[in-house]
């Protein structure tokens, strides 16, 4: 199993470019391991014969992501939790429109998720939550004992980055950031080819991830991603077009990310959405339509 630590370490090269819109350079220190803590690069537990599973966060990405599950053989879903009933039970009747039974739900406010970490019938917590809550209910997970699958990006800060690692490795529970891209078809083929030495020592790669979100918009949880690119700068997510390209360089299995440059254009199509829907002109939408880092 490919562990998160490889991929949290790629956003976090990314991610101290966001913090300022300045042209101060910002450097960053791999922290001491604390005493005896060792890595998860190959990390095994014992087989679990049936993986009971807990989702968290049924808005956008969630009920796909049960669904998904509902196929897998030696699954059990057996906790749904999201900020409304509507959505636990919707995710409930994709349960029973598979023939499986129901799981147990929570819901009601901002802390409900706290419940599920703490359930004694959990092995794996899926988190499909906003952002600010990815790395916060993943560190307590992993603490309650439970293995971690979290949703791009798997934290927001470089401390939240940190404390993911440093808990997988206290705790030996598996964190895995969810990357989908880097098992696409078209990645993994690429990927078997450069392993094989078709493309010889390879010395550039590029990748990018263009998406627009005007369909989308309005159906996330108290307008909670316009809101947050409205305030910050950056390259979001940047793993979806990075993932891939990092594992064909052997980026953290002996080699690294040292320097990055990034620069974006200006905000143009989000604030005109805004405009448009609401009439509200927003003047300092901070995250530009297209974000470029070149990266040594």
């Amino acid at each position: 199993m490919r562990t998160s630590i490889l991929k949290f370490m790629l956003v976090a090269c990314l991610l101290f470019g966001w913090t300022t819109a300045s042209a101060q350079m910002i450097k960053t220190k791999t922290p001491a391991r604390a005493k005896g803590q060792q890595d998860v690069l190959r990390l095994a537990t014992a087989p679990i014969p049936t993986v009971r599973v807990a989702f968290i966060g049924l808005g956008m990405r969630g009920p796909g992501a049960v669904e998904r599950m509902t196929h897998i053989p030696g699954v059990e879903i057996v906790a749904l939790c999201d900020m409304t009933q509507k959505n636990t039970q919707s995710a409930n009747e994709i349960l029973t429109k598979a023939g499986l039974p129901k799981a147990q739900e929570f819901f009601g406010d901002e802390n409900a998720w706290k419940k599920v970490t703490a359930l004694p019938n959990v092995d794996l917590v899926y988190i499909a939550t906003d952002w600010k809550h990815h790395a916060l209910i993943g560190v307590q997970a992993m603490k309650d004992g439970k293995h971690v699958a979290i949703e791009v990006p798997g934290a927001m800060t470089m401390k939240e980055i940190w404390d993911l690692i440093d808990t997988s490795e206290k705790t030996r529970k598996h964190c895995m950031q969810l990357e989908n891209c880097v098992y696409d078809f078209f990645e993994l083929t690429t990927l078997n080819m450069a392993q094989q030495g078709l493309f010889g020592e390879i010395l550039h790669a590029e990748g990018s991830y263009i998406h627009g979100l005007q369909p989308f918009w309005g159906e996330y949880w108290n307008n909670w991603r316009m809101d947050y690119n409205i305030k910050h700068r950056g390259d979001i997510y940047a793993t979806h077009g990075m993932g891939p390209a990092c594992q064909a360089l052997n980026i953290h299995r002996g080699d690294k990310m040292n320097f990055l440059v990034s620069m974006d254009t200006k905000a143009v199509g989000n604030p005109a959405y805004i405009k448009e829907k609401s009439g509200q002109d927003i003047k300092d939408f901070r995250n530009g339509d297209h974000t470029m880092t070149m990266i040594r």
